[in-house]
């Protein structure tokens, strides 16, 4: 019988490879793509339906060909913080001949998008924060804040390491919250002219020049190692900026699904309101929130306002379903109340 039932598994699960279906998610994943492979690992109490955020994790530099840099990062001290706190940890492997660094052979870019596309394909995201240390740490400044790309992340940890600024990028790139941090006596090698820490003091400063939503720590007698202090400041400052994170993530999701579920777009920002985030962010979710709710109100009337009452009524009651679980749900129902007493 055991033998039976196990067939009868191995059955439904070569099916849905057949029909194209993903199979379902374990706990820790080695997920292969055409363009490349990812580890993703769920935390304790995940649920698929259940919107979730994610840590996308950077690893550093990688001579040996055949080595997985990746994998390990999901136990790294940083990684564990995150998991703890409920985040989906996602930590992309360099290629083969992207070696030692994921830019020195191109097409790096596309790559790290296309297994972006894919997770968001698996899992149900709230918001991504993308961080790395060391090399992972310049990468994460190279993808994370790339004009095509940076949509991906409401925020950025980049420990040890450091990069080019886009001084002139869009303000949405430049109002999400980054953290630099970078032990004093960091000496690894960070370009032809600087060594790490002057490679951060030098990001940061630009950064700051720029207008970046950016914040500096440095760490005394530390040199390259992801440091418990280092890691303990990184994490307070995720808990700290994680309102403004919620709040870009509710802007993303809203602008998903407001052609085809107003209702739940405006859902997702009225709950935005119960937390403060950063003013630029508060701001940007309460104009989305005043479009989609005039649209709402707009839509609403123009029903009520059919002279057939058993036309209006119908109308009415097909609105009420975009508008379930939200504060429009409310106006539905009092004009339908209005229709419904038309003599």
């Amino acid at each position: 019988m055991r033998l039976i039932a196990f067939l009868l598994v191995l059955a439904a699960a070569s099916n849905a490879f057949a029909q194209g279906k993903t199979p379902p998610l374990k706990k820790v994943n080695e997920i292969e793509i055409p363009q490349g492979k990812y580890h993703m690992e769920l935390p304790d109490r995940w649920n698929a339906k259940t919107p979730t955020p994610v840590i996308v994790f950077m690893h550093g530099k990688t001579v040996d060909l055949n080595v997985d840099n990746a994998k390990g990062q999901l136990g790294n001290a940083f990684v564990l913080g995150m998991k703890k706190r409920g985040y989906i940890a996602v930590c992309p492997v360099m290629p083969r001949e992207h070696r030692p660094h994921w830019w020195e052979n191109g097409g790096s870019l596309e790559i790290l998008d296309a297994m972006m596309k894919d997770v968001r394909s698996k899992v149900t995201v709230s918001y991504m924060l993308c961080s790395g240390f060391s090399a992972g740490a310049n990468y994460t400044i190279g993808f994370g804040q790339h004009r095509n790309y940076h949509n991906y992340f409401a925020g950025y940890m980049v420990g040890a390491g450091g990069g080019w600024v886009d001084a002139q990028g869009p303000e949405d790139l430049k109002r999400k919250p980054i953290w630099l941090g970078c032990g004093d006596q960091d000496n690894d090698t960070y370009d032809d002219k600087l060594n790490t820490t002057g490679g951060a003091r030098k990001t940061f400063q630009e950064m700051k020049d720029a207008k970046f939503e950016v914040t500096y720590d440095e760490f005394p007698k530390v040199g390259h190692v992801m440091d418990a202090k280092m890691v303990e400041k990184q994490l307070a400052w995720v808990d700290l900026h994680t309102p403004t994170f919620q709040c870009y993530g509710a802007l993303q999701r809203a602008a998903e699904v407001k052609g085809t579920q107003p209702g739940v777009a405006i859902s997702q920002l009225e709950a935005i309101a119960k937390v403060k985030p950063l003013e630029y962010w508060k701001k940007k979710a309460e104009a989305e929130l005043a479009t989609l709710t005039e649209a709402a109100k707009k839509e609403i009337a123009g029903a009520e306002a059919l002279a057939d009452a058993a036309a209006a009524k119908a109308e009415l009651t097909k609105i009420i379903e975009k508008y379930r679980d939200s504060s429009m749900e409310k106006l539905v129902k009092e004009a339908l109340g209005r229709v419904s007493n038309r003599k």
